[in-house]
């Protein structure tokens, strides 16, 4: 009987331990997505592997021009030549060090790949040589997917 009782009293504790830890478990916490700013426009219909372009006129052509699929902002893309980039000198122990600033993403916000490529003879809206970065969302496989 002492044995009964307490396989009764331990499956007790088991149940009530499962059910108060599946209770106390933390809803999962949504990634920060990035959104349109104020002012973006769209710039192309939706690419292959690449979605619609939209963006700020202000900021182009240096970005960032921000790629959507399904209304979706599903990555960034910054365009720049050799000296479109603004400087930002940085004091350390050691003397300056210099860096070239791009718009930040937003805290939180995690891109699942970048692609960097050199265009040397441009391409339509941006047709002298320069580089494209494109950081992305979403995964490769996702990416592949968007199709018109």
């Amino acid at each position: 009987m002492k044995r009964k009782i307490l396989f009764v009293s331990l499956s007790l504790v088991l149940v009530t331990s499962l059910l108060l830890g599946a209770c106390a478990q933390p809803a999962p916490v949504p990634l920060p997505k990035l959104t349109l700013p104020e002012g973006a426009q769209q710039l192309s219909e939706l690419i292959p592997a690449m979605g619609e372009h939209w963006a700020n006129p202000a900021q182009l052509p240096l970005g960032p021009i921000y790629l959507v699929h399904d209304e979706e902002v599903i990555g960034v893309e910054y365009m720049w030549t050799e000296d479109m980039l603004q400087e930002v000198s940085i004091p350390t122990p050691e003397g300056p060090e210099v860096f070239n600033a791009l718009t930040p993403l937003s805290v939180g916000v995690t891109v699942d790949h970048v692609e960097v490529s050199f265009m040397p003879q441009g391409h339509e809206g941006f047709e002298v040589p320069h580089w494209d970065m494109h950081l992305y969302f979403i995964t490769q496989a996702e990416k592949a997917a968007i199709t018109p």
